[in-house]
């Protein structure tokens, strides 16, 4: 077996341990996880309805792709109550509460940097959106018989997306390890983003490979399965909390 091959392999089996970890947290509580998780299925059912039913399938393209830049501000209480089930306590309705109250400032600016970075992506893509369809109603699978439609569907998701690859690959850097960083730390913002940075610089190929798993999942649910936001949500995050850990052990060891 080649060096590639058990590089490749070790990487799925810390993947697959982080997600296996991430669902015991949560079945530790799955009704308070998905309550939590429900205020953003309504949200995203809101938005189907609005721009679905008009037509809009390529605006609604936009905003789920946009959910991967605030995705990591939301779910900032799940690494609280991550921290809450390791200490041997079961969270309870209240903790959601208290997770968000007791968020450090460093955390509020993350995430108010993910909102800023969230309506830079929505301006600048439906700019691009504009310039293809001037605003009007463009529904996906209506344009796959008009050759000349389908060739400026083709350029928009080609342009949006390298858009929303740039946006979502710093925000993952800023954010992927620095919430559960600042919460268990109590620290400021300088010392969570750089940890995070750090720790994904120090290794990228296995954070490049649960970066995919990451926005693959949720832009996936989002897109095509949005009711199983209320599974794929909680379950993600604790499974990153999992990876948090390791990785925060792996940077000690190397000092």
């Amino acid at each position: 077996m080649s060096i590639s091959m058990r590089q490749e392999r070790i990487i799925g089996s810390l993947i697959g341990g982080w997600l296996a970890r991430g669902w015991r947290d949560f079945m530790q509580a799955p009704l308070l996880n998905m309550l939590y998780a429900t205020l953003f299925l309504v949200i995203g059912l809101g938005a189907v309805s609005g721009l679905l039913l008009d037509g809009f399938s390529l605006v609604y393209f936009i905003l789920a792709g946009g959910f991967l830049i605030v995705a990591p501000g939301l779910v900032t209480v799940y690494y609280f109550l991550a921290a809450r089930i390791h200490s041997g306590h079961r969270p309870v309705f209240s903790d959601l509460g208290r997770g968000l109250r007791e968020s450090p400032v460093s955390v509020i600016v993350i995430g108010l940097v993910s909102l800023v970075l969230y309506l830079i992506w929505i301006t600048d893509a439906l700019i691009i959106y504009s310039v293809y369809f001037d605003f009007v109603p463009m529904a996906l699978f209506s344009t796959l018989d008009d050759p000349v439609l389908k060739q400026d569907v083709r350029a928009f998701l080609l342009f949006a997306g390298i858009l929303g690859f740039v946006l979502s690959f710093i925000i993952f850097c800023v954010t992927v390890f620095s919430v559960p960083y600042a919460l268990e730390e109590r620290c400021g913002l300088v010392d969570a983003v750089s940890f995070s940075v750090q720790a994904v610089s120090r290794n990228r190929r296995v954070m490049l490979s649960w970066a995919l798993v990451l926005a693959g999942m949720t832009f996936g649910t989002v897109l095509l399965a949005l009711p199983l936001l209320v599974l794929v949500l909680p379950l993600l995050a604790y499974a990153n909390h999992a990876a948090y850990k390791d990785m925060r052990q792996v940077m000690e060891s190397a000092g």
